[in-house]
């Protein structure tokens, strides 16, 4: 399902289509399909051997599920060493994103990166439809169903006894096999499916300190921005550990930062969400 949202079509030069995920339960485009795209179709007009190493998102609107959104590249810049690419994405007349990608060569350099977090292993930690059947009022069979492709397996113990001044969740998410055959010719594909799935909860940690889950219905979320550094790629089909903290929620917004590694422990991600998470007021009747 995911190789299938990253192949696009190109409608003309440095325009490409991609379509809508039809079978979800959303009613709204996931912000991670929407930008995962958008990188996708930058990837396609730099050559292979320079991956993308950065990628800003800016969100303008929400995405419709119904129909295809259109992403016009423009090749900014294109170096020595690095490319530059700047990507609108449209559905009909409307723009819904705005995206920039830095694309460079590997090469020698000064290395250091912080060590994975000691964790017990996916197949210790319950599932996290499991657990927000357990723990919440959420409709957990919803979210096996809309989650399927990906096993996601959540870390229960940030739950248990919440901090009041940082929000944290650690997640395990094996990355779907689909897209394998085409990692060597395509290998920026692997950086396109960690784009999608460091939306998928990101938001949400900035609930963690005031007792609410990811998906909680009475809190409407939208995210504003969403950066991802990319520092090294995911083996396909392999399983991926998402280490998230929130230092900081006012005024209606969430700030929230994710590290991802692969088990193994090499850090393949750093990521930076901000978005809106306000609660809705109760209505008040009429007299």
């Amino acid at each position: 399902m995911l190789d299938a949202l990253l192949t696009l079509t190109e409608t003309a030069t440095d325009v490409f289509t991609g379509e809508p995920r039809r079978e979800t339960r959303l009613p709204k485009t996931f912000g991670g399909q929407t930008m995962a795209q958008a990188l996708a179709a930058a990837c396609r007009t730099v050559d292979a051997a320079r991956p993308p190493v950065s990628a800003q998102g800016l969100f303008l609107s929400a995405g419709d599920t119904d129909g295809p959104a259109r992403f016009d590249v423009e090749r900014v810049r294109d170096g020595r060493s690095m490319d530059m690419r700047a990507v609108r994405a449209h559905q009909g007349h409307r723009e819904i994103l705005r995206l920039t990608a830095a694309f460079q060569e590997p090469g020698a350099g000064f290395e250091h990166s912080v060590p994975m977090p000691e964790v017990a292993p996916p197949e210790a930690v319950p599932p996290l439809a499991d657990v927000m059947e357990a723990r919440s009022t959420l409709d957990a069979e919803g979210w096996r169903a809309e989650w399927s492709f990906l096993d996601l397996r959540y870390v229960e113990e940030r739950l248990v006894d919440p901090s009041p001044h940082e929000g944290r969740q650690q997640l395990w998410l094996r990355l779907p096999e689909a897209g394998e055959g085409s990692a060597t010719s395509e290998p920026w594909r692997l950086r396109c499916a960690l784009a999608y799935v460091s939306d998928l909860a990101l938001l949400a940690t900035a609930l963690v300190p005031h007792g609410f889950m990811l998906g909680a219905p009475d809190i409407p979320r939208a995210t504003l921005t969403h950066s991802v550094h990319f520092h090294d790629d995911p083996e396909p089909g392999g399983w991926v550990f998402i280490d998230q903290r929130s230092q900081w929620a006012g005024g209606g917004r969430g700030l929230s930062q994710s590290t991802i590694f692969s088990r193994d422990g090499r850090l393949l991600a750093t990521c930076v969400q901000d978005g809106l998470i306000r609660q809705r007021k109760p209505r008040q009747n009429r007299t």
